[in-house]
């Protein structure tokens, strides 16, 4: 079975239904479950979704921010076939963490993300991001 891992801001754009990924991000969900594939998040993921989101309320003075995060974030965990994974936690994993910044140029936060897809033997990684471009060049991760 195929496993993906979703990123936050395809989340954002999933649930911003004005986004202009919004299309974008609800048919790679779509597709996802139809062919079945195992998909994963984590609770980072989850926190820069609950971050992101707030924010994006906020700007646009959006009211019952709390109650909209919570309905919101309640509609993404019951996507079929979703799992939370969690980050690994000895600590060479950590130290893999700073390799894996200076080898794909990437911030902490995303070498946590691509560290997580590692460990868990995740193939395939949904985003709009262009930070991992040198990963998916690498052939190390690819998009659904």
């Amino acid at each position: 079975m195929k496993k993906c891992y979703l990123d936050s801001n395809l989340l954002v754009y999933l649930k911003n239904e004005s986004s202009p990924h919004h299309v974008k991000s609800a048919t790679i969900i779509s597709t996802l479950v139809k062919k079945e594939t195992s998909i994963f998040i984590s609770p980072l993921t989850i926190d820069e979704y609950l971050h992101s989101f707030q924010r994006e309320m906020r700007y646009y003075k959006h009211t019952n921010i709390f109650p909209t995060l919570k309905s919101t974030l309640d509609d993404i965990l019951h996507i079929p076939l979703l799992t939370i994974i969690n980050i690994p936690a000895d600590y060479n994993d950590q130290l893999k963490i700073v390799e894996l910044m200076e080898k794909f140029s990437l911030h902490s936060r995303d070498a946590y993300h691509l560290q997580i897809m590692l460990k868990n033997t995740i193939d395939f990684f949904a985003t709009f991001d262009t930070d991992f471009k040198k990963v998916f060049a690498a052939k190390i991760l690819r998009n659904p």
